[in-house]
C-alpha cells in the first residue's frame, strides 16, 4: 500500500515526465521546421551569411 507522499511523488512525477515529452515534441518540430525554412534561398540568405563568402577568399 502507497503512503500520501509516494501518491504525491509519484503524481509529481507523471506531470514532470508529461511536460517533457512536450517540450521534447516541441524542439523536434522547431528543429525540423528551421531544416525546412533553410531550404528557402531568401530564409538561408537572411539567416545566415555563409553562403555569401562560399568561394570567396578571406
Amino acid at each position: 500500500m502507497l503512503h500520501k507522499t509516494q501518491k504525491e511523488y509519484i503524481a509529481l512525477a507523471d506531470y514532470v515526465t508529461s511536460v517533457l515529452k512536450i517540450i521534447v515534441i516541441v524542439l523536434l518540430i522547431a528543429i525540423a521546421a528551421s531544416q525546412l525554412a533553410l531550404q528557402i534561398p531568401q530564409v538561408r540568405l537572411w539567416v545566415t551569411g555563409v553562403d555569401r563568402l562560399e568561394g570567396t577568399p578571406f
